[in-house]
């Protein structure tokens, strides 16, 4: 009697949690644009709240190394936070105060300066088309056609470009107040984060029961901070650098409007992949207005400064921080900028690259519980795992992936490239002195 009633309670609870599942998925459906819009508001009325957070996660490098030093010459540990805080707090305050004092009128003088050239760019744009019109009028014609349609599309929608510039300005000072409170959000979470952290645990051990999985999820968080903090912090210190080297090598190739160039091509840094192609882009097309000329040595230069970026740079500050290939990071980068915009293009991959070492971990535990090898290039090829569980390769083939005792040193490497140039050296030499032989024979 006693099971029955349990067996009636389970269906009874089992059937009144599907329903209720059904329900709300069915109000999700009907009022899915409203409850979107009504997390949108509950962020953007949190912004603030969001960027301290950022601040702090970001800049808690600095601080623990701050904190570090101050208590290596006996320094207390709340004196210590609070003098590191304090004197991050006196950079950050300095940083604006340049911004605003010196880079931005800068700016505002080369965008004034660039104004004032658009009659020339236009003369020039203009010589551009006839040119084209006497090449071929077809073309010019497509040209004229488009621009015209620019300039009937920018009539059409000037209300609303003017009611955008109010917004942004609108959005520009709202971002000023924001970034106080930030700095307010910084201090507090930095003083309370050890606080924070215990909580998190003890809220984790409280709901989950099974000790392993807790173990394992915070193990999947202390790798997901090192990826985010790795990659964010990394890349923020490479695109300063890129920024910098941009604007000292422009300013020796005197390329015009080095401020505002150098500006955009270091923020845009930031974004991996497609990042220095969206800045470096519009750049070009403002110098090909410009000179022509000072546009190509600008591609070219860009393209030299990427490849050294790529392949010095970024490789000693970054590493491999996320742990995932470039396909993978161009992936997340596709993924992550339709579903979150130009914040998804800058987070996408530290995200990507967290959900991939999770579904890794996963993989990797499963394959070690049944005695089978983790390693990816031990299945390339792989024909099929026979009864006794062994791996059977295609026509007998060995892993592609060389063992460490298989694989040459760099000496080795090096002598093997000395020899294989000295063989093609005394090849060289002989074929010469067959020739000058033979040529020798011939004048006799």
């Amino acid at each position: 009697m006693k099971n029955t009633w349990k067996n009636a309670i389970v269906w009874c609870s089992t059937i009144f949690l599907t329903l209720a599942a059904v329900i709300a998925f069915y109000f999700i459906l009907q009022n899915g644009a409203s409850i979107i819009k009504g997390i949108n508001s509950m962020f953007s009325a949190l912004a603030s709240i969001w960027l301290g957070l950022g601040f702090a996660y970001v800049l808690d490098p600095i601080i623990v190394s701050g904190e570090k030093y101050l208590r290596k010459h006996k320094v207390g540990p709340t004196a210590s936070r609070v003098l590191t805080l304090a004197a991050v707090l006196a950079l950050i305050a300095l940083l604006i105060f340049l911004i605003f004092s010196r880079l931005i009128p800068r700016l505002f003088e080369t965008i004034n300066g660039l104004l004032g050239d658009l009659p020339a760019m236009q003369r020039t744009f203009n010589s551009y088309l006839d040119r084209v019109n006497e090449w071929n009028p077809e073309v010019y014609n497509y040209i004229l056609n488009a621009i015209n349609f620019a300039t009937d599309w920018v009539n059409t929608n000037l209300d609303k470009t003017f009611n955008t510039i109010t917004q942004s300005f609108i959005n520009f000072i709202s971002g000023i107040v924001n970034i106080f409170v930030a700095l307010i959000v910084l201090v507090y979470a930095q003083m309370s984060k050890e606080r924070f952290i215990g909580q998190s645990k003890k809220l984790l051990y409280a709901v989950c029961h099974h000790r392993k999985a807790a173990t394992w999820i915070l193990d999947v968080a202390r790798q997901a901070n090192l990826i985010f903090s790795g990659f964010i912090t990394g890349k923020i210190i490479d695109s300063a650098i890129v920024g910098v080297i941009c604007f000292i090598c422009l300013s020796f190739l005197n390329i015009p409007y080095v401020l505002l160039i150098s500006v955009v091509i270091g923020i845009t840094n930031i974004i991996p992949v497609f990042g220095p192609f969206i800045g470096a882009i519009p750049c070009a097309i403002l110098l090909l207005f410009v000179q022509p000329w000072e546009c190509l040595v600008f591609v070219i230069f860009i393209l030299i400064l990427q490849q050294i970026d790529g392949n010095i740079i970024g490789p000693r500050i970054l590493g491999n921080s996320t742990g995932v290939s470039a396909f993978w990071v161009i992936v997340s980068i596709l993924i992550f900028s339709h579903i979150l915009g130009v914040v998804g293009m800058i987070v996408g991959v530290p995200i990507f690259a967290t959900i991939y070492y999770i579904i890794k971990r996963i993989a990797e535990a499963e394959l070690a519980s049944q005695n089978l090898p983790t390693d990816s290039m031990a299945y390339v090829t792989v024909d099929h795992i026979d009864e006794n569980n062994q791996l059977v390769y295609l026509s007998d083939e060995a892993p592609r992936k060389k063992t460490i005792a298989q694989r040459r040193s760099p000496m080795e490497v090096w002598r093997d490239t000395r020899t294989t140039a000295a063989a093609l050296k005394s090849f060289c030499e002989r074929k010469y002195n067959d020739l000058k032989n033979r040529k020798e024979g011939q004048d006799k």
